[in-house]
């Protein structure tokens, strides 16, 4: 009886992480939280090892009797859902601090596990949101915008379809941002959209891999190598895809007769980028099914996210500083905005960084390689990396200052009540 519990409970900490995993969560989170669930149901030994391809997971309750149990989970694919986080984070909370059982656990998880996103129409208008008010923040003017929100809406489409008839990620993102490509060359060459390049940085934001290459940072500065190396593989694999995709549109554009648009940088008041942040924030929160009850808050914290680089440009701190400022102060707010709401902290931060992580860098380096000018594709390849390490240094800075001052403050409360 005792080892037919030990595995309900470990098939039911794996589903768990499996959903955690499946949603963009952290590798030490998805780690965390089946090792508390584990805990929870009284066994004392537990070894659970996680990667993006799979999930390891060892337990014992440790007496004579006992057998120890492992089982290995693959994870196949996987997507960013906001709202699935935060309901694994709560499930976690109640299965851990009260006498839930595991039959009412594996139901809860299987509800969280079909919970919905937003529908098809909502989600248009997220990749339109992202596209049109991050814009301004590379210079595109009015018209501009309007052509990148097109572009962005289109080949959102254009990858749902795709997706659809279940074709790998590299194929979705090649062609999703070749139609991109082209709508954005058509559009300027009719006169909507003035500067080719910022227009193409956003309206393909949506399928930029920054997000993925700060997350390796983030798992190799926090020892997590295996995990780290494979995020950056799957980051490459989909810029090459980009590239790929903006190349050979750009080629045959050229080549038919067409021309790149270029005007110069439109300039915009400091405080319109908190307005933009925030649109732009509400956005990704749209694209990444964020907590419906906490977007407001989080398009707060994009919008100073936003606020704070356009402030560091404007003072020439330069990219790298500005992107290590700027993180550490969405971070200070995420961590307090979690703290606060008893809610992940990923859910908070992710959307927030958004206007950090080196698109334009990346964009750049596929360009100068299509041009075959080797010697500034390796610099912005270089700063690429640069800023997205910036981002995760302060990201796990402030994590680490945060988890200390809370322990000191639990340390304080116990000795005042001794």
């Amino acid at each position: 009886m005792k080892n037919t519990f030990q595995k309900r409970v470990l098939i039911l900490a794996l589903f768990a992480g499996e959903i955690m995993m499946k949603s963009g969560a952290e590798i030490y989170r998805v780690e965390d939280t089946i090792t508390r669930i584990c805990r929870a149901c009284r066994i004392d030994y537990v070894e659970c090892f996680a990667t993006t391809t799979g999930i390891f997971l060892s337990i014992d309750s440790g007496a004579d009797e006992s057998d120890m149990h492992t089982f290995i989970k693959r994870i196949q694919s996987t997507d960013i859902d906001l709202l699935k986080i935060s309901k694994i984070n709560h499930f976690s909370r109640v299965f851990t601090t009260t006498d839930l059982s595991v039959a009412d656990g594996f139901e809860q998880l299987r509800e969280i596990s079909v919970a919905q996103s937003f529908n098809i129409f909502v989600r248009i208008l997220g990749a339109m949101l992202v596209g049109a008010f991050l814009t301004p923040y590379y210079g595109g003017g009015i018209s501009d915008m309007i052509c990148a929100a097109v572009a962005s809406g289109v080949s959102y489409c254009i990858e749902l379809g795709i997706e659809k008839l279940h074709f790998p990620n590299f194929i979705r993102v090649f062609v999703s941002c070749a139609g991109c490509a082209l709508l954005v060359f058509m559009l300027s060459a009719i006169g909507l959209g003035h500067s080719v390049s910022p227009v193409l940085v956003c309206a393909t934001t949506i399928f930029m891999p920054g997000v993925a290459i700060t997350n390796a940072a983030r798992d190799m500065l926090s020892g997590d190598m295996l995990s780290g190396v494979a995020r950056f593989m799957e980051a490459l694999i989909t810029a090459i895809a980009i590239a790929g995709g903006i190349g050979a549109m750009m080629k045959l554009w050229i080549l038919f007769g067409g021309k790149m648009v270029t005007e110069d940088r439109t300039d915009y008041a400091l405080v319109l980028f908190l307005l933009f942040g925030i649109c732009t924030t509400l956005g990704f929160c749209i694209l990444f099914n964020a907590p419906r009850k906490l977007i407001p808050i989080i398009c707060a914290i994009g919008g100073v996210g936003m606020f704070s680089m356009a402030a560091g440009v404007t003072m020439e701190y330069g990219t790298i500083i500005t992107a290590f400022i700027g993180s550490c102060i969405v971070a200070i707010l995420a961590e307090c905005s979690s703290r606060a709401g008893r809610d992940a902290t990923t859910v908070f931060i992710l959307p927030g960084i958004i206007p950090f992580v080196p698109g334009a860098a990346i964009y750049k380096t596929m360009e100068n390689i299509l041009y075959r000018d080797f010697a500034s594709a390796t610099s912005n390849g270089t700063e690429t990396f640069a800023i997205a390490g910036s981002i995760a240094v302060a990201l796990i800075l402030i994590a680490s200052i945060t988890r200390l001052f809370t322990a000191l403050l639990r340390k304080i409360e116990n000795f005042l009540e001794k």
